[in-house]
């Protein structure tokens, strides 16, 4: 059975319509469509005119050799093209996601022969992400006044992600029956990769959460998220509205690298830190293995060598809060 290119690309797209997130189809649809767009000017003819038993190997490694010649953004209909090459971690997604496509289309028995095993993988670039300061910390915290809505909202929004580990896609995923102050826990649904996980209600966050959920979130609303929208109540907020909070954030602290990973990456950091193991952090995380959770071990133990002050997480979180050189209760080693 011989079928066009965009023919194996539909069958592989309704694949995973039946179990994949809407945006990681999305995913899909813009890496893909890179490389169809690379072998249409190859071929001189539209995927619906190329036929699948025809493309090999080969393609595929010329179509990495073509990416790792091209700028950032070059081509892009809405954004200028930025003298610098394409990274080699967005290159790596391109690929894994062609591979996983022709993996698809082999085991369905669509194409004879698995064209990726030639088809190595490009290692994407290591780069130290530094973890946020305790003075950092102190340096957002004063962006907000906390008595007002809108500050104690921008507040809770910051430091779930801080001193919980969430994603920005979990923050606005939150309802007001996310919180147990009864228990002391957060619980986060369908979070990445549709997994479930429960995260332990940090100290310091109880009274800001509690104080935000008594005062200031609407009873009236119909929709059940924690946070909405500063203009319209009737509307949850928004992953837009939290790259938003975090570029006003970086203007008036002047702290360039901060985005809202970075703090993820500091609780993940702090709690090896503080003695914290590596399948508690994982199951925090929601990683599905270790290989991500890993990364933290060796980046903790880099700065606990430099006796760097990394923001120190709550004492919930440990069987012995710091032990290693740090009083309970407070930012300050014990001499």
């Amino acid at each position: 059975m011989s079928i066009s290119l965009k023919q194996a690309y539909d069958l592989f797209i309704f694949d995973r319509a039946t179990y994949c997130k809407q945006k990681t189809i999305q995913n899909y649809k813009n890496t893909l469509s890179y490389f169809f767009k690379f072998l249409e000017g190859d071929r001189g003819c539209p995927i619906s005119e190329i036929m699948l038993d025809s493309v090999t190997t080969m393609d595929l490694k010329k179509y990495v050799a073509f990416l790792r010649s091209r700028n950032k953004l070059e081509s892009h209909p809405l954004k200028p093209t930025v003298n610098q090459p394409i990274t080699k971690r967005s290159i790596r997604t391109y690929s894994v996601d062609l591979r996983t496509f022709f993996h698809f289309l082999y085991y369905e028995e669509y194409i004879p022969t698995d064209i990726t095993k030639g088809f190595k993988i490009i290692k994407s670039e290591t780069k130290l992400v530094l973890p946020l300061f305790d003075g950092e910390v102190q340096k957002i915290d004063s962006c907000f006044n906390q008595k007002t809505y809108t500050g104690l909202r921008n507040y809770c929004i910051v430091h779930l992600m801080l001193d919980e580990g969430l994603r920005s896609g979990d923050v606005v995923n939150l309802t007001t029956r996310s919180i147990n102050f009864d228990e002391s826990y957060i619980i986060v649904l369908n979070g990445k990769g549709d997994k479930d996980r429960i995260v332990p209600l940090a100290k310091r966050l109880r009274q800001p959460l509690y104080r935000y959920l008594t005062f200031y979130r609407p009873r009236t609303l119909e929709h059940d998220s924690l946070f909405c929208s500063l203009h319209n109540p009737e509307e949850p907020f928004t992953l837009d509205a939290i790259k938003s909070l975090f570029s006003r954030i970086r203007k008036e602290t002047e702290l360039s690298r901060l985005k809202p990973h970075l703090l993820r990456h500091t609780f993940a950091t702090s709690f090896i830190l503080g003695g914290g193991d590596l399948e508690s952090l994982r199951l925090y995380l929601g990683h599905s293995s270790y290989d991500t959770t890993q990364n933290y071990l060796h980046l903790a133990n880099t700065y606990e060598r430099m006796g760097s002050d990394v923001y120190k997480l709550d004492g919930i979180f440990f069987r012995s809060y710091y032990s290693r050189g740090y009083a309970i209760g407070t930012n300050q080693r014990v001499k």
